[in-house]
């Protein structure tokens, strides 16, 4: 999986050494609950470890599960994706595309949130996807109680098309870019 890199940020690769840092971020309720259907908390390390075995499979042009790091420090503050949306997502949300979208999300520990790094993160994975020309539609579901994830879809300019019921249990918004 490519590397790639902001002014501040440094997106790379999950590493086995990085399952402290992921069994803190995702045993956390706050960071987790916006997250999508069949989320769970993580609760222990082999948990972690397992997990970052699973994202560093999701490899395809423009694609990754991305852990972010900051340039200055090597500290990790969060996790980024933009990967296939699978046909049952796409019934989920009741949006069915000709070709197959990507899914691009977000979750930072709560230590790095409010600082611009998802906005900075994402923006520089859809400039890789667009530059890979690997979908030509990237997808954000946000739950609409998630503000924050809301400015940055803005920021990004995603464009809203929608609510939709069939992603989890509350209705939940669409968000698209067209990356090419």
């Amino acid at each position: 999986m490519k590397e790639l890199f902001t002014k501040r940020l440094r997106l790379r690769s999950w590493d086995v050494a990085d399952a402290p840092f992921l069994l803190d971020l995702e045993s956390r309720y706050e960071t987790m609950r916006y997250l999508g259907p069949g989320t769970s908390l993580t609760n222990s390390l082999e948990q972690a470890q397992a997990s970052i075995n699973r994202r560093r499979d999701v490899c395809g042009a423009g694609q990754g599960i991305w852990a972010i790091e900051r340039r200055d420090t090597g500290r990790l503050v969060g996790n980024l994706l933009c990967k296939p949306m699978s046909k049952n997502m796409q019934s989920y949300i009741d949006i069915n595309l000709e070709d197959q979208p990507s899914e691009i999300g977000w979750h930072l520990h709560p230590e790095a949130q409010g600082r611009g790094y998802a906005t900075e993160a994402a923006s520089v994975v859809l400039e890789y996807a667009k530059q890979s020309n690997a979908r030509q539609q990237v997808l954000a579901i946000v739950d609409p109680r998630n503000y924050p994830s809301q400015k940055v879809c803005d920021r990004l300019g995603l464009q809203f098309l929608g609510f939709t019921s069939g992603y989890a249990s509350a209705e939940h918004l669409v968000y698209k870019k067209h990356t090419v």
